[in-house]
């Protein structure tokens, strides 16, 4: 039996851990997690404590960094491998060059995971499992990518214990699900094109759990813990008519809370709508990222219309089905007046949680390499130059972007103020970039409050958090 410790900075449930923990437990392992946000002084302590054959991190671009932190000091304490998973080293697996990590798995880490925890445990070399990266005598073993897992029934159900022995997530409200993997759009901002080549061949683009699986273990959480709503984190959850007309109803009569789920607005007919009303959804969201149709497809490649989004929003509306929509700010080619579309569309169709980010190229994606041709981004242009989150600033040599950034602090206020449209236009030529950021501040949070109805306290405690990411 092999004893893993997952390391985690962000202070969310993470969906692929639960699987992969679900998943090595049921192969006989020790899996716990630590949150160092919640141990606190004690969080180095309880790692010694723990006695880990494997330390293992899965990691976003932007949090992988205090996780190599955390591995170097892990390094120190004692000598046992230690491995980083997720988004990040799956598309930056140079990753295991760093001095603090021995493994890096790229894609899906269920199998791999396990494979790599029997041959710890049997003192066998660990060198050639699919998936992995291994650093091994200097060098570096890059070992394929696996077949992927198409039958997502055959994994056990995310262990969620490891993470709600902490109150703050166990009493959340709101709890986190998937029922499907996987994303068939290109759009250039997004990895899962890269995703899809990767895995090429090798396993279903889109794959679900059937929908009894699905409502079992939404059941099964709402039986063990506080929950009052929930929340489908699939890519776009209404990809599938026919499986949400069986998932649907099962959802209805067993679990019976307030969902919210993820959609796209060319997949939305009122057949869905309905469905999606009956069964208890209080809350759609989507992308338009741009107001400006051009910018859409051209440089975000997301090939939806205006008259789709706004039909998309009329029906949800007239369902009384509330929306919250993602957008982008500090696009290349982005001119003040295509910008102020965005906001004049989502205010428009009367978006109830309107959210917007500055864009950050991530390198390896179609859209930085379209800001690279245009000559927006330096030529050495890399991770270590991109802003510290999606609110703080942009990396584009473009000569409006101040402008931009600017704007993207007053979104919300733009939106659900029409009124304040023209003069926030005037504003932003201004420097008053802290003024404009606490504005920002308090929009954000009151858009939380509002969206996930926690209560001013509790809204002001998330913030703290999270301020990091702000």
């Amino acid at each position: 039996m092999a004893k893993v410790l997952f390391l985690q900075t962000v202070q969310f449930e993470f969906t692929g851990v639960m699987s992969i923990s679900a998943y090595l437990k049921r192969a006989g392992h020790q899996v716990d997690l630590l949150l160092e946000g919640e141990e606190g002084p004690a969080f180095f302590d309880k790692i010694r404590d723990y006695r880990p054959d494997l330390v293992a991190f899965s990691a976003m671009t932007g949090d992988h960094l205090r996780g190599l932190e955390i591995a170097t000091q892990v390094k120190k304490m004692m000598t046992i491998p230690t491995l980083m998973g997720g988004p990040h080293p799956t598309f930056f697996p140079e990753t295991v060059e760093h001095p603090a990590i021995d493994i890096i798995c790229r894609g899906e880490g269920e199998e791999a995971a396990a494979e790599l925890c029997l041959r710890l445990d049997q003192g066998r070399d660990f060198s050639d499992v699919r998936n992995l990266w291994v650093k091994r005598n200097g060098s570096i073993i890059r070992n394929e990518v696996g077949l992927g897992e198409n039958e997502l029934d055959n994994y056990p159900i995310p262990d969620r214990e490891i993470y709600y022995k902490y109150p703050y997530l166990r009493d959340y409200p709101t709890k986190p699900f998937i029922t499907a993997r996987g994303c068939p759009y290109l759009c250039s901002f997004c990895f899962n094109r890269d995703f899809n080549r990767m895995y090429h061949g090798k396993m279903k683009m889109l794959r679900r759990n059937s929908p009894e699986r699905a409502a079992r273990e939404m059941q099964e959480v709402k039986e063990r813990y506080p929950l009052k709503r929930i929340f489908i984190n699939d890519d776009i959850f209404i990809m599938d008519k026919d499986w949400l007309a069986d998932f649907l109803p099962l959802y209805r009569d067993r679990i019976g809370l307030p969902f919210a789920c993820n959609v796209r607005v060319n997949l939305v007919d009122e057949e869905i709508v309905a469905m999606l009303k009956e069964a208890g959804c209080y809350l759609v969201m989507f992308g338009i990222e741009s107001g400006d149709l051009e910018l859409r497809r051209t440089i975000l490649k997301k090939n939806i219309t205006d008259d789709q989004i706004r039909r998309a929003a009329s029906l949800f509306r007239q369902y009384d089905i509330r929306m919250k929509t993602f957008n982008i700010m500090g696009l290349p080619d982005e001119t003040i007046e295509k910008a102020m579309k965005t906001i004049r569309l989502n205010a428009d169709i009367k978006i109830d949680y309107p959210w917007c980010s500055i864009l950050q190229p991530y390198p390896r994606t179609e859209l930085a390499a379209i800001a690279k041709e245009k000559g927006l981004l330096q030529d050495n242009f890399s991770l270590d130059h991109l802003e510290a989150s999606f609110f703080s600033g942009s990396v584009l040599k473009q000569d409006n972007i101040k402008e931009l950034v600017r704007l993207q602090k007053l979104f919300y206020i733009g939106v659900k103020m029409p009124w304040t449209q023209g003069l926030i236009a005037h504003l932003i030529k201004y420097p008053l970039d802290r003024f404009f950021y606490i504005l920002f501040a308090l929009s954000f949070t009151w858009r939380f409050m509002k969206e996930t109805e926690i209560g001013f306290w509790n809204a002001l405690k998330f913030a703290f958090r999270h301020r990091k990411n702000l």
